[in-house]
This record gives C-alpha cells, sequence and structure tokens, in this order.
C-alpha cells in the first residue's frame, strides 16, 4: 500500500512539474513591440530616450555653445537617472540608451559615463607599471566634459476597480559643469491604461 501512495505521489510531482515548464520559446526582433503588462519595459525606454535627446540636440543651448567655442562640438558625460518611482527600474539601461542616442547623433562628443569611468581609470594608471611607454595611455589627459546630462523617472497610479492608468514621467536636465547652470530641461510621459478581470497591484 505504501509503494502504491509513493508511486502515485512521484507521478503526481512529475505531471507539475512539467506543466509549470516552459512550453516554447520564440526569438524575437529588438524592435518588436508588444506591452504584455502596462509597467515599465523596453520599448518606453527606446521611445523616450531617442524623444528627450532630439528634443534636448534641437534647443538653443547647442547653438550657443558650438558659437561660443568656434564650432566645436560639446562634450556632454551621462550621469545618474534615479528610480523615484515605485518600481523595480534598472535605470542603466535607461542611460545606455540615452548614451548611444547622443553617441549617434553625431552632434556631440562623449565620455565614459559614470558607471564605467573609474573602470577607464584604473586600465590606464595600470598601463603606466605594464605597457610599453610608447603606448601607454598618458595621466592627465582626459577630455572633460562641458555637460551632464542626468534625470530621474516618476510613477504614478489612478485605478478604479480594474481599471488603471499608469503614468511614468521621465524629467532630464543638462548642466553645465563649470557654471552649474541648467541649459535645458525635459520631460516626456508614457501613459498606459491597462483593464484585466482581476488587477492586482
Amino acid at each position: 500500500m505504501k509503494k502504491i501512495k509513493l508511486i502515485s505521489l512521484m507521478i503526481l510531482s512529475a505531471i507539475i512539474i512539467t506543466s509549470c515548464a516552459t512550453s516554447g520559446v520564440d526569438r524575437l526582433d529588438e524592435n518588436y513591440n508588444e506591452d504584455l503588462s502596462g509597467y515599465w519595459n523596453d520599448t518606453d525606454i527606446r521611445i523616450v530616450s531617442e524623444s528627450l535627446v532630439n528634443e534636448c540636440l534641437s534647443a538653443p543651448w547647442i547653438l550657443d555653445y558650438l558659437m561660443n567655442s568656434g564650432n566645436m562640438k560639446p562634450t556632454v558625460i551621462v550621469g545618474q537617472i534615479q528610480n523615484r518611482s515605485s518600481e523595480h527600474m534598472d535605470t542603466t539601461i535607461i542611460s545606455k540608451k540615452f548614451e548611444m542616442a547622443l553617441v549617434n547623433s553625431g552632434k556631440v562628443n562623449t565620455v565614459a559615463d559614470f558607471y564605467f569611468r573609474d573602470d577607464v581609470r584604473e586600465e590606464k594608471l595600470d598601463q603606466q607599471y605594464n605597457a610599453s611607454s610608447e603606448t601607454a595611455a598618458q595621466l592627465g589627459e582626459e577630455t572633460g566634459a562641458d555637460f551632464m546630462l542626468q534625470g530621474s523617472v516618476k510613477f504614478n497610479l489612478d485605478q478604479v476597480s480594474n481599471t488603471a492608468i499608469r503614468t511614468y514621467y521621465v524629467d532630464m536636465e543638462l548642466i553645465n559643469i563649470e557654471t552649474g547652470q541648467k541649459v535645458w530641461l525635459g520631460q516626456d510621459t508614457v501613459k498606459k491604461k491597462v483593464q484585466k478581470s482581476s488587477y492586482r497591484f
């Protein structure tokens, strides 16, 4: 009797494990858009970063800089983007999307961002001891950034019964590093209406 119960339990466990297993995997194009949950996702990051960078580079500050610098492109460093929402977000993904959009615009120079700058400096210091004098990167020769782009993501929820409006606010600011002056402020909003039969937050 015990043996029958044990076999039955093993069979039941196997059925449960099988039913929970992944039934299939589809590879998707990186630009594939489908909002499954209504939460902040990769499509939102791409749209917001491209929109805000285009807005930033169309603002008067860049023309003013070019006129005062003899047509030399400004150098921008991407600073921290703070998560001020109630959701978990890896804001380094947002920072990298902004950096990519800046580089690909061709309108500004960029330098190592907040997250990788220390790694670059450690490598340069290591070269002073382990690379030949002809090939070692020189200390004190970094290109100083003229401006820092930084910002935050905030979130607001409006919900009645099983219908919710999820709104994300992405605020960005470009700061003149020498003077501390804010030369550009921008905000983009992502708003989603989500309806589910039994919605939980």
